[in-house]
């Protein structure tokens, strides 16, 4: 049994890659760098579990199919402030593609806890982070890895999230889109419904307005699973409104009155996760797109099956 106590992110537990020794520098510069580790450790560890994305904001942050479109999405905008306030840097994407999002870090204060250190990638804090942040608080199985690193002589620090498409899908179709792999016209307007067989197109699951190979196999064999979503509040809500209210008062005493009723209530309410109901295919296949590389994969695999 591990000895390590719980809470701790990734790259601090025994089953995580280590980060890299701080060797060959000073003494003064070794204790300061481990300090600005430890720090980045607890915020992590106060920060995260508060951190817990609803699936509704997660669906919309899928659903943005260009780089200025996912930088207007509040999901984004939360993810960055969160680790910029964290102590990971500024991180801003710099690239996409369906299911894929390549991060950047300039001047990442991690590669600064590492001076004696070049030609070699020192950022586990930050892979580790992106990890846990997609894994656990969008719940989005994916696999993240440090693509360029300062230390290693590139300009900046990049990382490349690649999500597992079985856990993409569960997340990003709802009941509609659904109903429109199914050949069913959902509910909806003209113009909604144009967006929305867009984003199937995008994520290959039309081809053309009709259902695509990877769309037929993944209604045949994972389309059919019961997931009951719980729906509560996204983390950034109330700041949110306390800019609102802040906006819309002369006074501070006003905007102070309202503000505290409002912190208030939200401390009231629980953030309730989502609840997986599995049936009897579904931890089957989340096992097997575990073992796989990718979706094609997968899909021969259910194929046989």
């Amino acid at each position: 049994m591990s000895n390590m106590p719980p809470g701790l992110p990734p790259f601090m537990t025994d089953s995580a890659g280590s980060p890299p020794a701080m060797s060959e520098g000073s003494f003064a510069q070794s204790m300061g760098a481990f300090g600005t580790l430890l720090k980045v450790q607890q915020n992590i560890s106060d920060r995260f579990p508060k951190a817990k994305v609803p699936w509704n904001e997660t669906r919309k942050f899928l659903k943005c199919f260009t780089i200025d479109a996912i930088r207007l999405n509040s999901l984004y905008k939360f993810h960055m402030k969160l680790f910029n306030e964290i102590g990971l840097g500024s991180i801003q994407l710099i690239s996409y593609a369906p299911m894929n999002y390549i991060f950047a870090v300039p001047n990442n204060p991690i590669c600064n806890c590492y001076p004696a250190l070049n030609n070699q990638k020192v950022c586990v804090a930050t892979t580790d982070a992106l990890h846990r942040f997609f894994t656990e608080e969008l719940e989005l199985e994916c696999s993240v890895e440090e693509t360029e690193c300062i230390k290693n002589g590139d300009p900046v620090c990049k990382f490349k999230v690649a999500l597992q498409p079985i856990s993409a899908y569960q997340i990003m179709l709802d009941e509609q889109d659904k109903m429109i792999l199914s050949g069913i016209r959902p509910p909806v307007d003209q113009n909604e419904l144009i967006e929305r067989v867009k984003a199937l197109t995008v994520y290959k699951l039309l081809d053309n307005g009709k259902l695509s190979e990877i769309g037929n196999a993944y209604m045949q064999f994972a389309g059919n699973m019961n997931v009951r979503e719980k729906v509560f509040d996204p983390p950034w809500k109330t700041e949110e409104e306390l800019a609102a209210v802040a906006a819309q008062h002369s006074t501070f005493g006003a905007a102070f009155g309202e503000m505290a009723q409002k912190v208030q209530g939200s401390s009231a309410a629980t953030p309730h996760p989502p609840e997986k109901v599995a049936t009897g295919e579904n931890p089957k296949l989340q096992e097997e797109s575990k073992k796989v590389d990718s979706f094609a994969e997968l899909m021969a695999k259910m194929k046989k099956n």
